[in-house]
Parts: C-alpha cells; sequence; structure tokens
C-alpha cells in the first residue's frame, strides 16, 4: 500500500510539473538555450577524439574536408509543444538521477576492489571491466524508469555471437551527433555489442575531469584521457602533445591486456549530422592495422533531435526517436586511411544523415 501511495504522488507531482513546464515552455525554453550557449564540458563528449597525422602510429592518419558542413540545424519538430516540453522535462531528469545514482552504485565497488587488489585477489584491468558494468547497469536501469526516448537498437549479427564464443578484439568507431551519446552508449552496451563482449576502454577529452561524476566514471573504469583545447565543435582540436604521446601508450597498453577499444573518427561534435560528417579522419586504421584488429562500424541517428551539438539549438526538443545501428564487421582490409575514411563517410555518415543503412549490396562493397 506504502509502495502505492508513494507511487501515485510521483506521477502527480510529474503530471503537476509537466502543466507548468508547459505554461512556462516559452521561458524554459530560452533559459535553456542560454545556458548552452556557456561552453559545455560536454562539447568533447566521451570517446577517442581524432589522431593528428603527426600521432600516426607509423601510418598515415589522414583526414578529408569533402564533407565541411554549412547548413543549418533543423528545426522541424514532430512533435506537439507539450511533448516537446515533457520529453525535455524527462530528459533532464534521467541525467540528474544518473549523476546521482552512478555514485552510489560504483562506492561499494570500488571499496572492495580497493582491497582485493590490495590483497593481490584482483587485477586492475578485472576492476576497471566491473566498473564500467556496473555503470552500464545503472544507465540502463535508469533509462527504462524514464524513458525520455524511443531507441531503436539494431544489431543482428551480434546474434552469432551467442553462447561460450569469445568475441573478437575490436576497434569500434561511431559518428558523434549528440552529448546524449555517451548514456546511449552506456545504457545499450549489452545490446550492442553482445553478452560476451570484451572489456572496452574509450579516450575521452581530459576537460571533463573537471566534472566530479566523469571523473570518477572515468577514472574507475580506466578510461583515456588526453589534454586539447576546448575549441568546440567546428575547430580543429589543440592537442597537448605529452598528453597525447601517453594516450597512445595507455591506449598500446589497454590493447596488450586484451581491451577493445572505442574511436570517435570525426573527434568532435557534429553541428549539422544532416548533410553528413565532419571531417573524418583516418586514426582508427592505423591502430587497427597496428593492433592487426577488425574495425566495426556504428551509427547513431536522431539524438540531436533532443540534444543538439549547436549552442543555439541546445536541448530545444523537436523529436524522440533515436536510432542506434551496429553494422557487420569489416571483412577487407583497408589498405589505407583514405579506404577507411571513404568506407566510414559512405556507411556511418548515410546513417547518420537520414537513419537509413545502404543497401545490402552497397554495404557488401564498402565491408565485405
Amino acid at each position: 500500500m506504502r509502495n502505492t501511495k508513494t507511487s501515485a504522488f510521483r506521477l502527480t507531482v510529474a503530471l503537476i510539473s509537466c502543466g507548468e513546464l508547459l505554461q512556462r515552455i516559452d521561458a524554459f525554453n530560452i533559459a535553456s538555450t542560454n545556458a548552452i550557449r556557456k561552453r559545455s564540458l560536454l562539447h568533447r563528449h566521451v570517446g577517442i577524439s581524432h589522431i593528428p597525422d603527426e600521432f600516426d602510429l607509423g601510418q598515415n592518419a589522414v583526414s578529408t574536408e569533402e564533407n565541411l558542413l554549412f547548413n543549418t540545424p533543423s528545426s522541424t519538430s514532430t512533435l506537439s509543444p507539450f511533448e516537446a516540453a515533457f520529453t525535455k522535462y524527462a530528459m533532464i531528469s534521467y541525467i540528474s538521477h544518473l549523476c546521482i545514482a552512478l555514485p552510489l552504485m560504483l562506492l561499494p565497488t570500488f571499496l572492495k576492489n580497493k582491497v582485493m587488489m590490495t590483497l593481490g585477489l584482483k587485477t586492475k584491468s578485472a576492476s576497471e571491466h566491473e566498473a564500467l558494468q556496473v555503470s552500464q547497469k545503472c544507465a540502463s536501469t535508469m533509462l527504462k524508469l524514464i524513458p525520455f526516448m524511443n531507441l531503436e537498437i539494431s544489431s543482428p549479427h551480434m546474434l552469432e555471437q551467442e553462447g561460450d564464443e569469445e568475441p573478437v578484439p575490436t576497434i569500434w568507431v561511431s559518428n558523434h551527433v549528440s552529448n546524449l551519446d555517451t548514456f546511449i552508449f552506456l545504457s545499450c552496451d549489452e545490446q550492442l555489442r553482445g553478452k560476451n563482449r570484451r572489456p572496452i576502454k574509450t579516450i575521452y577529452w581530459k576537460g571533463l575531469d573537471s566534472n566530479p561524476i566523469c571523473k570518477l566514471v572515468f577514472s574507475m573504469a580506466g578510461f583515456i584521457p588526453i589534454d586539447m583545447a576546448a575549441n568546440g565543435s567546428g575547430h580543429p582540436n589543440e592537442y597537448n602533445k605529452a598528453s597525447f604521446k601517453n594516450m597512445l601508450r595507455e591506449t598500446k597498453q589497454a590493447i596488450t591486456e586484451g581491451f577493445d577499444i572505442f574511436i570517435l573518427p570525426e573527434g568532435q561534435l557534429n553541428p549539422t549530422p544532416e548533410a553528413g560528417l565532419q571531417p573524418v579522419f583516418g586514426s582508427p586504421f592505423a591502430i587497427a592495422k597496428s593492433s592487426k584488429r577488425p574495425i566495426q562500424m556504428i551509427g547513431l541517428f536522431g539524438c540531436h533531435h533532443l540534444w543538439h551539438a549547436d549552442e543555439d539549438t541546445g536541448m530545444k526538443v523537436v523529436g524522440r526517436d533515436v536510432k542506434v545501428k551496429v553494422f557487420p564487421p569489416c571483412k577487407k582490409e583497408f589498405e589505407s586511411a583514405e579506404e577507411f575514411i571513404d568506407a566510414f563517410n559512405a556507411v556511418v555518415g548515410t546513417f547518420g544523415a537520414s537513419g537509413q543503412e545502404l543497401s545490402s549490396e552497397e554495404l557488401d562493397r564498402w565491408l565485405a
């Protein structure tokens, strides 16, 4: 009975809040837009940024500027004002609750693993993997409780990895469209990479460590920081070379320890995904070739309809539908960074722009 009353009370509070939110929707949007215009710590979202040409692991990490973007963000909404306001309220609620839940869930893991590592009963790598799994479970559970988006995940080929089969060590690459990307990857990693997925490490902008929640999660999971200028999306990345060399060293060590590596070849948020990708860098090709690992592509679509990379748009919600597509592993060995860039633009760029994938024949031409 107490639980029923509590649920009813929470529902009442939510409805009242949504009613107030609808009445103040204009002021709410103006205030949030002004807040987003301030330099966000999430503008260098979790994920590896591109590797400059002078640090190409012995290969040519070239870039292309064929897809420089000039279009303005789409403002066409598929939602009513009430739906947009409610979705925005729910999204902010999800992020806020997750920031509270993560430290509470990770504290017991931290204390237990610290004792076990001190006693020599657990390795650092195993502790990092467990911390990431706890974070993923927390994000997934919170999304079930606060389903602010219609998330469609497509990863049919992962069914082939069911059972006791050990997944192949892989270099994962994805487009980067929104500040929501991290939350999506955290919450649906099992659905994307399978139940028997390998431990994974992501390289992230060190500036995110100024956020205590990010620092807690990333450090416990063993994510690899890199220091670069906070110059926002649409501008070339400026790296601290000493930090970059340290990142390379830690990346090689993670590969040696059996971790998968997650890379965002665009290196920054894409403010106009409908027009294609930002300039793509070929460093994933160099990492894959040096580690003798295949590349596997992931496509994101729709996150920007909830939280846009463009500062003037920000959290102006225009849609709830989000798609995540895991493409088949690249069976072909790319002969050059340019070949990888062309394939990434064709496969992931097409999906990120429209939410539609290439035909099976075209996919085979790029990946098989």
